[in-house]
């Protein structure tokens, strides 16, 4: 019973919250780059934020149901429809809740804006698990199997997580080497955009931002690195992703505030991105706003879909 993969899509991979108890041990975070649409995409599922979900990156794919089974989707908006056995389709909204029937497909296509999308359903998908995640770096592949137990799910559109991404700069706080830079205002004054080499990883920054220049130091010893970490390499910046090693060796010059983790996974090769420093105590203000928003949020949307089943 579950998911039989048609179509993997561009890179898909099964993602919940990671492992953020293992750092100590060199053992990546990793788990969902955007924890706030993974989050809304368990709600409309009807459970708490944890969940194993899909994360599917630029491109959806197709998956077929192997027992009735509810799913629903959050994220970067794609053209979605289920594919019945006889070919009729029934559009899928973005975010939204809905049920397969045996035999039926999801087919998830490409994302005009943004960059991820998450395909969950009730309990998540019951993949191996390791060190209490049951995140995985590898991408799914034509023919794997994701176990999910058989269940349905109302058909809803919550108005309440439509989104639009603000204009607004991303927030950072000086990092550790920040006084190394030669010019510290061209961190916030420059314009950049998302290079080709990117993912999960981290986001390599090109094109109008120019040269960063930083002084160099002898003997350079590694330190402990966290997502958001922004490093200076090469005259160029690299900004570290969810599943970002836990030791680096670059100079560290800005922290991406916690509040913002989640829109560097909605960014996509191409896109502009800048920066502007704000004060500890405003991120942390940020910090504890956004998480009682979404925690209330998620709580509201996993009721109604519970109530839906009753």
């Amino acid at each position: 019973m579950g998911l039989l993969v048609v179509d993997p899509g561009f890179f898909t991979t099964v993602q919940d919250l990671g492992r953020p108890g293992a750092r100590a041990f060199g053992v990546p975070l990793g788990g969902a780059f955007d924890r706030e649409s993974l989050t809304l995409a368990n709600a409309l599922a009807g459970d708490e934020p944890g969940p194993a979900a899909l994360e599917m990156t630029l491109r959806g794919g197709a998956f077929e149901a192997r027992c009735d089974l509810g799913i629903a989707v959050a994220g970067a908006a794609v053209p979605a429809a289920i594919v019945a056995e006889d070919g009729s389709r029934r559009p899928v909204a973005v975010p939204s809740s809905a049920w397969l029937r045996r035999g039926e497909r999801i087919e998830l296509g490409r994302a005009d804006q943004g960059a991820r999308t998450y395909l969950a359903t009730p309990g998540g998908f019951q993949v191996g698990a390791w060190l209490g995640s049951r995140s995985d770096e590898r991408p799914v592949r034509q023919g794997d199997f994701l176990p999910a137990g058989p269940s349905r799910l109302p058909c809803r559109r919550p108005a309440a997580v439509d989104r639009r991404e603000p204009p607004d700069a991303l927030r950072i706080l000086p990092g550790p080497d920040w006084s190394l830079l030669d010019d510290p205002d061209a961190v916030c004054s420059a314009r950049f955009r998302i290079g080709s080499r990117s993912d999960r990883m981290g986001l390599r920054l090109e094109g109008e931002g120019g040269s960063i220049s930083v002084a160099t130091t002898a003997d350079r010893l590694s330190a402990p690195v966290t997502p958001g970490a922004i490093q200076a390499a090469g005259g160029r910046l690299i900004v570290l992703g969810v599943s970002c090693g836990t030791m680096g060796g670059y100079p560290h010059v800005a922290q991406v505030i916690s509040a913002d983790l989640d829109r560097l996974g909605r960014l996509r090769p191409g896109d502009p991105i800048a920066f502007r420093t704000v004060a500890t105590a405003e991120a942390r203000a940020l910090d504890r706003e956004g998480r009682m928003r979404l925690r209330s949020l998620s709580l509201r949307i996993a009721a109604a879909a519970r109530d839906g089943l009753g």
